[in-house]
């Protein structure tokens, strides 16, 4: 008699669980669309990304010979694509990303749920649905919300033991960024978890399309002849991964606390986690695994952040926010409705920040507005003028087009500028954000150069005279 009761009070509860999923999405998709509808300008990384991505889509220049690569073709072939079919423009190149992070929230839900409970998945869907980290990326044009969703799909597959899927999103994870390496065995980790026991047949399985794209990779580096190959200039441009300096101890800790905290805005929320930990610490069981395999790759990569000279860029995080929502979802799973709804809401105000373009992650809105409309300024001077630059260079180039007359010449300082401004050819400019450009401006003028302002859109551009030769 009580097992049919049971299964009557499930049967009810499902249309209550299906609606709770479905409103969930919902919410998510908006908030995405809200923020993809930002009409913000290019941040630097982006316009480099989308340049080369527009290459791809205008000329099916796949190799991109000339470009100094760092990371491997498969994001920007993504964003070729969505120029091809939808037009160049900042809007579509970002609406990829705002598409991978709406999945990957729903991947997470999915994944939380095969591995702790229907409560926790709901809870670890909400989290996500509201982390202002998450939605700051969702409008981006970087390619970290790819990334985070095969890491996530990789383990997804691995947990219902689908070995040659698992292999093509891992496979897809590392052509898109070679930080795929380090994630990748933690979300392996997690979905291994599932798996009754392991067997070599489908190791095999696993491996065979990691092994044939990272073939088609090398054959890709090879028919490009760089001067210098994408993995070496991986390597090159984030710096020598060298151990910190006793002075850069507390500043990088609290410049990472402080952006892992945007992960759910709230940073008291993370105490959650930690309870999450204790609570898996007290239990035996695949949940409990899972969570504290999740709080170890947590931990290992903040520390591996911190005390490693890895360059402070927000975005090295985003792999990291589902593995928090499944902490603090499994902390929160054992507390009673109205305390879940109470915490969830204290996100919220985060949350409405990042809608309303406020936040301090991801892309700064200011800084670069009006690039576009200074390019257009310098797209209409006469002959091939010479541009002096030092904050705008990579979104510059974007918004000037393939073939610009105008040469951009980019400047270390105001003082090694000042060195040839008056030796150099004539007409010359200078394009600069109003606020930064007063000691360029003073350095200039004592060496006999005058800036004249012609265009202000906000930023400013300004003819260079010089006095005397």
């Amino acid at each position: 008699m009580d097992g049919r009761a049971n299964c009557r009070l499930d049967a009810a509860a499902l249309p209550l669980h299906q609606l709770s999923l479905f409103c969930a999405l919902l919410i998510a998709a908006t908030l995405r669309l809200s923020v993809l509808t930002h009409d913000v300008r290019f941040h630097p990384d982006e316009a480099l990304y989308a340049t080369y991505a527009r290459r791809m889509a205008r000329y099916g220049d796949l190799l991109l010979s000339d470009a100094p690569l760092d990371k491997p073709p498969l994001g920007l072939l993504v964003n070729a694509l969505s120029f091809s079919a939808l037009g160049e423009h900042e809007f579509t190149a970002r609406l990829p990303a705002a598409f991978f992070s709406l999945l990957g929230v729903a991947a997470s839900y999915r994944l939380a749920r095969r591995l702790l409970s229907q409560r926790a998945a709901l809870i670890v869907l909400a989290i996500l649905t509201l982390s202002p980290f998450d939605l700051a990326f969702s409008g981006s044009a970087f390619h970290d919300p790819l990334l985070t969703l095969c890491c996530l799909l990789c383990a997804l597959l691995i947990s219902y033991e689908r070995p040659f899927l698992a292999g093509i999103f891992a496979a897809c994870a590392i052509a898109t960024k070679q930080s795929a390496l380090q994630f990748l065995p933690i979300y392996l980790l997690i979905g291994a978890m599932a798996l009754n026991k392991l067997r070599w047949r489908n190791l095999l399985r696993f491996s065979a399309p990691i092994l044939t794209v990272s073939l088609a990779l090398v054959a890709w580096n090879a028919a490009r002849a760089a001067p210098v190959d994408f993995w070496t200039l991986g390597v090159i441009n984030p710096g020598a991964l060298r151990l910190i300096r006793s002075d850069e101890v507390l500043p990088r800790l609290a410049r990472w606390l402080s952006l892992y905290s945007e992960s759910v805005g709230f940073a008291p929320l993370l105490l959650i986690g930690a309870y999450g930990v204790w609570r898996a610490f007290k239990a035996a069981s695949l949940a409990a695994a899972s969570i504290l395999l999740s709080a170890c790759g947590l931990l290992g990569t903040l520390l591996a952040y911190w005390l490693l000279a890895f360059p402070l860029y927000d975005r090295y995080l985003l792999p990291l926010v589902p593995l928090t929502a499944f902490v603090i979802g499994y902390g929160m799973a054992a507390w009673r409705r109205l305390a879940i709804v109470a915490a969830l809401m204290l996100m919220l105000p985060f949350t409405l920040r990042t809608v309303g373009n406020a936040h301090s992650i991801g892309i700064q809105s200011e800084f670069y507005r009006g690039v576009d409309q200074l390019a257009a300024h310098i797209n209409a001077l006469d002959g091939a003028p010479l541009v002096y630059d030092h904050w705008l260079s990579w979104e510059l180039r974007y918004y000037l087009g393939d073939s610009p007359r105008a040469q951009l010449v980019w400047y270390p300082s105001a003082e090694w500028l000042a060195r040839d401004v008056c030796h150099l050819p004539t007409p010359s400019y200078f394009a600069a954000p109003e606020a930064a450009a007063w000691r360029w401006l003073a350095v200039l003028n004592a060496v006999g150069a005058r800036l004249q302002p012609i265009a202000r859109t906000p930023l400013v551009l300004y003819q260079i005279t010089c006095e005397q030769p």
